[in-house]
């Protein structure tokens, strides 16, 4: 009998378990794969160094015009996963602009709601990083794209540093450039990597990067760009 491999395991297990109703427990380290949690967003690790700021911003906007029901019902179900690392540290592995966007926010109420992806707390450090590499969940480039050790993550969401071709990819998405994937991780990312070897431009001007989007948007379209995910065809 074939058996499936762990990561997909893992996602089969999270994204079942999101179909029902979910029930969310305070954040715990002995929580089982496929739990619903909820925990304050200012006590979330990272798992990637950097993002893109434009996004934050944009959530942000967005977090600050809605009601606190709406913002509720937004954040469950955006649904963060997460996996519990060595000595029980949560590690999100996704929604890390929404929820450094929340913690920006004037929303008053900064609870994070998801379910857990896998509990790998009885892990070496060591053991645990190769696990996190060898599943895709983790994404170790700073805002350069340079490659770094895990040591070099911060401890909280606001200490991200600020990725502009991260920011472009999702520009070029937002205007159906690429396709999103869902259980994709860091798929904006593996884009802002393509368009940091292609594209220039000021981002601290708007009118600046319109003009990139519209560039990268047809760039992403070419067959080179091709093995990127949710990679899509000219039209």
């Amino acid at each position: 009998m074939k058996t499936l491999p762990l990561v997909a395991c893992c996602l089969v297990a999270w994204l079942g378990t999101i179909q029902a109703e979910p029930v969310y427990t305070p954040y715990r380290p002995d929580l089982a794969p496929g739990s619903a949690y909820m925990i304050d967003a200012r006590q979330l690790h990272p798992v990637q160094l950097a993002l893109g700021w434009r996004e934050v911003m944009a959530k942000k906007k967005l977090l600050d015009a809605k009601t606190p029901a709406e913002v509720k019902s937004y954040l469950e179900h955006k649904d963060v996963p997460l996996v519990i690392g060595p000595g029980g540290v949560p590690f999100l592995t996704d929604g890390h602009h929404t929820l450094t966007a929340l913690i920006l926010s004037k929303v008053p109420d900064k609870t994070a709601y998801g379910h857990i992806l896998a509990n790998w707390s009885g892990l070496a450090p060591a053991e645990f990083w190769a696990r996190m590499e060898a599943n895709h969940f983790s994404y170790l480039r700073d805002a350069e794209g340079h490659p770094q050790p895990p040591g070099a993550l911060p401890d909280g969401l606001l200490g991200l540093q600020h990725d502009a071709y991260r920011g472009l990819s999702w520009g070029v998405m937002k205007a159906g450039g690429f396709a999103e994937r869902p259980g994709v991780f860091f798929q904006e990312f593996l884009w802002g990597d393509f368009f940091r070897q292609r594209i220039r431009w000021d981002d601290t001007d708007d009118v600046a990067f319109a003009r990139a989007v519209k560039e990268a948007g047809g760039l992403a379209h070419d067959p080179v760009a091709a093995g990127l995910p949710g990679y899509l065809p000219a039209p």
